[in-house]
């Protein structure tokens, strides 16, 4: 049986993130139906809702089995992104379940755009091995609906995987050199995402004010950099922990920064958070003074998606059975979803891959005449999202600190 694969590569220092899929195809042929844009398929449910909830559902799900000393870090824009190009080409249960667990959310027409302060950028590329074909209607849908570069190659040729990483590498501000390295005989196309983000804080650290100071991972304690600062923030308590809001210059995206309460579990406060909650959280926080005290950190790790996504439901994508006749005339099946990530966060900014889904409910902040004070010297969780808190590039959890 032929195979397709889907890679995701995602970096961020204020973020960067790439991704890839890779698609299962064997030799049988199967009735092509009339290709159907996943735009047509909603739910009542707004595009910007879904987009939350699969960001939340993703990264609690990429959290599940994972030590409590352990730093995760899931793009899901980008993924969403190779998902939704992948769904394009589904029909029957398979695009049933890919709709679903993207939350009926479509990534098509989405035009990432940075300004002068922000670097952002979104790419697509598919790949196709020499003699591999994919329907007009499709092909058609990709270029326009999501401006995806379209190139056929020999994928016996050691070049090809040169070529493939170099995009990814381009495409990520060289964060993300590598997305394959090599070519099953059995592969006969990827669906890639680029997504690159990096921005300076709207009120940037003072280095003089940085420290050495513990952060208590479940691993053992670190001594590590602790950035300060003193000023108005967005902030609030709410059950089980509390959260500040740094902006990134120009308004147009910023990080949360979510500190469980001792002893709190972090994967109950995810699970427990839902799409409504979390734009609730961000609309009802209180802008007041903040005495912030967090690690500088950095994360690199690559994750295989493929059980993630079917703990979401989708899981004939992965069989034989998978319908993708609007993408090609041959059966095909995903093989690989895989994902790297990169994020750094420091005091002059972001660049990042990376975003936090914060799973809490959202209490009042009682008035008080001293300043909101939060230290961030144990596991937390981070996102990176806009200012309408209804696109989330990035989130992770921080359980140990990284030189």
């Amino acid at each position: 049986m032929k195979k397709i694969a889907l890679a995701l590569a995602l970096a961020a220092l204020a973020a960067v993130s790439c991704g890839a899929q890779r698609i299962t195809v064997s030799d049988n042929k199967s009735d092509v139906a009339p290709v159907e844009s996943v735009t047509a398929v909603k739910s009542a449910a707004s595009a910007e809702t879904g987009k939350v909830a699969f960001a939340l559902s993703l990264f609690n799900a990429s959290l599940s089995g994972k030590s409590l000393s352990a730093n995760v870090v899931v793009s899901p824009y980008s993924a969403g992104m190779a998902l939704s190009m992948l769904a394009e080409g589904a029909s029957g249960q398979t695009k049933e379940e890919l709709t679903s667990a993207l939350n009926h959310a479509s990534f098509a027409g989405d035009k990432l755009k940075g300004d002068k302060s922000c670097q952002l950028s979104s790419a697509n590329s598919i790949w196709l091995r020499d003699g591999f074909s994919v329907l007009p209607a499709y092909k058609s849908l990709l270029t326009g609906s999501y401006s995806a570069e379209i190139n056929s190659r020999d994928f016996s040729s050691p070049s090809t995987v040169k070529e493939i990483n170099r995009w990814c590498s381009d495409k990520t501000n060289r964060r993300i050199p590598e997305i394959i390295d090599e070519i099953s005989p059995e592969m006969v196309m990827f669906i890639l995402n680029a997504l690159y983000f990096k921005a300076p804080w709207e009120y940037q650290f003072d280095k003089n004010s940085t420290i050495k100071d513990t952060f208590h991972s479940p691993s053992g304690d670190q001594e590590v950099d602790f950035m300060r600062i003193k000023r108005q923030f967005s902030c609030a308590e709410y059950e089980g922990g509390r959260f500040v809001i740094l902006p990134y210059k120009g308004g147009a995206w910023q990080m949360m920064i979510c500190l469980p309460d001792e002893g709190a579990d972090i994967q109950t406060l995810v699970s427990s958070v839902s799409s409504e909650m979390f734009s609730k959280a961000v609309a009802g926080a209180e802008y007041r003074e903040v005495a912030l005290s967090m690690p500088k950190f950095k994360i690199d790790n690559t994750l295989i998606l493929n059980s993630v996504l079917q703990s979401l439901g989708v899981n004939r994508a992965f069989t034989p059975a998978a319908e993708f006749g609007n993408m090609t005339q041959s059966s095909v099946a995903v093989d690989e979803v895989k994902q790297k990530c990169f994020v750094e966060v420091n005091e002059e900014g972001a660049e990042a891959a990376a975003v936090t889904s914060i799973g809490v409910r959202l209490t009042s902040v009682r008035p008080e005449p001293i300043p909101f004070r939060m230290t961030v010297d144990r596991p937390f969780i981070f996102s990176i999202f806009n200012s309408e808190a209804d696109e989330i590039l990035f989130v992770g959890k921080i359980g140990t600190i990284n030189d």
